[in-house]
């Protein structure tokens, strides 16, 4: 079987490469596999053009079993009709959070229609694909879970019960920095975050007393050591399409607090701290949770994360490209 990976292009982020990396490189053990990273990386007129050109261009040298879009590319589903294609959808926050518009008629063409054209679709949570089913009806699908790195790998620490280390991922707004500062006041501790701080953001934490660092544009293995200098991983997002810090964290071997809403308490299920995420005292009493019980979550986690591997991720992928090929 001969595979190629469709992927965007690498100036608009790593994170699905990042998924999709080890796949790749599990999958040539026994499929012949090739990938296509595209050119451009704006959604203009005239770059998804490009895209779409480039695509053909590849298609038309030689010939695959499958075609597989590993991301947010939808658009070029509908010149693609006679492969097999297959697409891996995230999130559709872009569309789903937006309000009605014209450019918003437009990205349903381009990112929501353009799916009923994928001979089989996936979904990395139930979450992302009850979102999509409500805005498209798609004959094939299913939810195949992204796989957690080997590059994370356990390590030891005494875990800090009288000041600990809370690590903190991201600073977008679904990211719930500001209610996370408010829950952390008066708590003993040091807030680490990662990602860029606004000047609000700043202002907040100074206003609460909270003892913090920052950092931001960090490479991957810096990310890893943040885990591994962390006691606690802090991930009570309110919106996400997975939520990779919860498996991360769980692999390095730290507790780590997160939301009771899909998709985070279906990765999670018993094995994190599930806290509401809209609920100030309910994420502090998280905290304090995590301070008694982190040996416990500490167990659970690595006993979750086996759901999550590589080679079982891999595997549910191949049965698949079997089904539709």
């Amino acid at each position: 079987m001969k595979i190629l990976f469709v992927y965007r292009n690498p100036a608009m982020g790593y994170s699905i490469g990042k998924v999709f990396y080890p796949i790749e490189r599990e999958m040539k053990n026994n499929c012949q596999v090739d990938s296509i990273k595209l050119p451009c990386s704006n959604y203009s007129i005239t770059s998804l053009w490009k895209n779409v050109r480039s695509l053909i261009h590849k298609l038309k040298d030689e010939k695959y079993d499958i075609v597989h879009i590993t991301g947010t590319e939808h658009y070029l589903l509908p010149f693609l009709t006679s492969y097999n294609t297959i697409i891996t959808v995230h999130d559709l926050g872009f569309y789903t959070e937006q309000k009605k518009s014209l450019k918003l008629l437009g990205k349903y063409l381009l990112w929501i229609k353009s799916l009923s054209y994928a001979k089989y679709v996936t979904f990395i949570s139930d979450f992302s694909q009850q979102e999509a089913l409500k805005l498209v009806h798609l004959s094939r699908h299913s939810v195949v879970y992204n796989p957690i790195s080997s590059e994370f790998q356990p390590s030891l620490k005494e875990f800090n019960e009288k000041c600990p280390r809370i690590l903190h991922i991201g600073t977008k707004p679904n990211k719930n920095l500001f209610n996370t500062i408010e829950a952390l006041k008066d708590l003993s501790c040091r807030l680490r975050i990662i990602g860029k701080l606004s000047e609000a953001e700043k202002e907040h934490l100074q206003k609460n007393h909270i003892d913090y660092s920052n950092a931001y544009n960090l490479s991957d293995q810096e990310i890893i050591q943040e885990y591994q200098q962390c006691d606690i991983v802090n991930f009570p997002s309110l919106y996400e399409g997975f939520g990779m810090p919860i498996l991360e964290g769980q692999s390095i071997g730290r507790v780590v607090i997160t939301s009771n809403i899909s998709p985070m308490k279906d990765i999670a299920k018993d094995t994190a701290i599930l806290v509401n995420p809209t609920d100030v005292n309910s994420i502090r009493n998280g905290y304090k949770r995590a301070i008694e019980l982190h040996d416990l979550y500490v167990e659970r986690g690595y006993k979750n994360i086996k759901r999550f591997s590589v080679e079982t991720i891999t595997n549910e992928y191949k049965k698949i490209y079997e089904l539709i090929r």
